[in-house]
């Protein structure tokens, strides 16, 4: 499992096709996941035994959801206020922050171009 911090707006790159950002609506907070057409998304039957860890104080907000059939995505929030994303996905799948994706994918067009 990965747990990654982002604020309100910000995004993680899962898999380099999969976008999950937190957004506010209203007082409630959501997650916006833009997926490939036809990959199923749904919501976790359970929580499962990879939560038992948390740190006291931490929530999770709203459902577990499963993208695909091995990608899990939690949206937590700390006592403080904090939002983290918790990723449960095989090692296989590459998870980035959407601003380090970006840069790498600049970084591999301008290495492209010098070629």
């Amino acid at each position: 499992m990965l747990i990654v911090g982002r604020e309100i707006g910000q995004s993680v790159i899962i898999d380099d096709v999969i976008k999950v950002t937190v957004l506010q609506i209203g007082s409630k907070l959501k997650p916006v996941i833009d997926v490939p057409k036809g990959m199923p998304i749904s919501r976790a039957k359970d929580i499962g035994g990879s939560m038992d860890y948390l740190r006291k104080g931490t929530r999770i907000i709203g459902t577990p959801t499963l993208i695909g059939d091995n990608i899990k995505v939690t949206i937590l929030q700390t006592e403080s206020g904090i939002l983290r994303f918790s990723i449960d996905a095989p090692k296989e799948i590459n998870i980035y922050r959407e601003e380090l994706f970006k840069g790498n994918q600049l970084s591999n067009n301008q290495k492209a171009k010098n070629f």
